[in-house]
């Protein structure tokens, strides 16, 4: 009698309905299709999950553009800092994600907050000055943007 493929030593009739191994009471995850085995019942990988590094090279180059000149207007709006944080925020992580063809992972939220942190130095270059709260509130609203973070 053919054994089970995982488990040396544990007998077993039933197979895989894709892989073909020989599979144990242990192993077995009923299907629509019939019993698979554990490797061949896992989920498939979406391609919206996956981010190609050409995608993250345009994502980091759009992110980038809007984030060093989101950070150099931002501070100079003295009335509506918070606002124009929410708004470079945004405006970022908008920017790195439609470059990246929609993706919304982690890869293109570090991304859209490095842009943030490039703008933010830029600000700092040009007039000798960073708000740290604008730049907190600008990687926040990019989180949540993204997706990253939810509010409930």
């Amino acid at each position: 009698m053919p054994e089970c493929a995982f488990h040396p030593g544990i007998e077993t009739e039933v197979r895989c309905t894709e892989c073909e191994r020989y599979i144990c009471p242990k192993d077995m995850v009923e299907t629509p299709v019939g019993y698979k085995c554990r490797e061949c019942a896992r989920p498939a990988k979406s391609q919206y999950r996956v981010v190609k590094p050409q995608q993250l090279l345009r994502a980091a180059l759009a992110g980038g553009a809007v984030g060093v000149l989101g950070g150099v207007i931002a501070p100079s709006i003295p009335l509506f800092g918070i606002i124009s944080g929410a708004l470079w925020g945004y405006a970022t992580a908008e920017a790195a994600r439609r470059a990246s063809g929609g993706h919304r992972e982690w890869a293109v939220g570090a991304v859209a907050v490095g842009s943030i942190f490039a703008g933010a130095f830029a600000s700092w270059l040009i007039t000798g000055f960073v708000s740290p709260l604008l730049a907190l509130i600008a990687i926040a609203v990019a989180m949540i943007d993204l997706a990253l973070i939810e509010l409930r």
